[in-house]
């Protein structure tokens, strides 16, 4: 009697077991999440590679993994993840969108950072025997939310013995995964040849995942000393690749003093071939305000974009203008990037 007593309890001690170490073990997967989600990266490791060691083909778990290794900085491993998550689900379009956040992050490292720095500079050599331009900036920009980011920018400017410092500020929205909001205002006091006020915004909408499809719209209203100037700039950005490249299309339609409407085009390739590395190309053919006037030109330019330590790095480009006068143009600009 007291060993059937005994096997009962033991019994229905195992009956209760079972269903309770299950539930532990799922809520170890759950609160991995949860504590993701939450910003604590370490104690969703901690957790997820507790699930996944009971659990080695969870793909939802190792894309969980994956994108905490991400989050913590582990770039490489995060990588390795999403490309696990594919291999065993291809069509798992969260992990196409994890490999094109890889490429984002070795293009732009420092996941820690909030804000940057940028200190640039530019000089031209004009056609035609012509005192050339030069130019120095500097651009500031912090997120003061996870969804919401403002900047700054002061630009000098010096065109045919003429100085002009204009200053722009920004603010940029996030409301949605797949939207960006943007907006500026600025102006040049007392200017010569930019903008006496600027204001402006665009939109980005993300229509695509995995190689995600992009499409953009930007206006602006610029008030120049010797004339007004609405510009409208629909476009489409493709990244391919997996995130390691895109192309960039965009329309350029410009309006002057209640003119007829002129318009232009832009296409430009980016490639990420390394973490912090991008290189850049692209023409364009269309309106253009650098004097204050609108003017024809067509368009070259490169360019490339190196680090120097993991919040640090260095840009340079090359472009070649032709305009519509004696005014050809080729442009050397460098510029010193700095994350915080």
């Amino acid at each position: 009697m007291k060993a059937g007593i005994v096997g009962l309890v033991a019994a229905a001690f195992a009956l209760f077991a079972s269903p309770a170490e299950a539930a532990q073990q799922q809520n170890a997967y759950e609160a991995g999440v949860a504590a993701r989600q939450a910003g604590q990266p370490a104690e969703a490791r901690r957790l997820l590679m507790a699930w996944l060691a009971d659990h080695p083909n969870d793909a939802d778990a190792m894309l969980q993994l994956a994108y905490t290794d991400l989050a913590l900085g582990n770039v490489d491993a995060a990588e390795a993840g999403f490309e696990s998550v594919l291999r065993q689900a291809p069509d798992y379009t969260d992990a196409r969108d994890g490999l094109a956040a890889v490429a984002a992050r070795r293009a732009s490292p420092a996941p820690d950072a909030r804000g940057s720095v940028i200190v640039e500079g530019a000089l031209s050599d004009l056609g035609g025997g012509a005192r050339g331009w030069s130019e120095v900036a500097a651009d500031i920009e912090t997120a003061i939310s996870p969804r919401t980011t403002i900047g700054a920018r002061a630009a000098y400017y010096r065109r045919f013995a003429r100085e002009d410092i204009e200053v722009v500020g920004r603010i940029g929205l996030h409301p949605s995964d797949d939207v960006w909001l943007r907006a500026f205002v600025g102006g040049t006091p007392n200017a010569d040849f930019r903008p006496e006020v600027a204001v402006g915004g665009g939109i980005d909408w993300r229509v695509a995942h995995g190689n995600a499809t992009v499409l953009t719209l930007d206006a602006s209203y610029q008030r120049f000393p010797l004339q007004d100037v609405i510009t409208v700039n629909p476009g489409v950005v493709q990244y391919l690749a997996g995130g390691k490249a895109w192309l960039t299309l965009r329309g350029i339609g410009t309006v002057d003093d209640g003119g007829p409407l002129q318009l232009g085009a832009l296409a430009r390739g980016d490639f990420v071939p390394a973490s912090g590395w991008r290189v850049f190309a692209g023409a364009s053919n269309g309106p253009d305000t650098d004097l204050g006037v609108v003017t024809r030109v067509k368009a070259l330019f490169g360019g490339v974009e190196a680090p120097l330590s993991p919040r640090f790095g260095v840009t340079g480009s090359l472009a070649r203008e032709w305009r519509d006068g004696p005014l050809d143009r080729t442009e050397f600009r460098l510029g010193l990037k700095a994350r915080f």
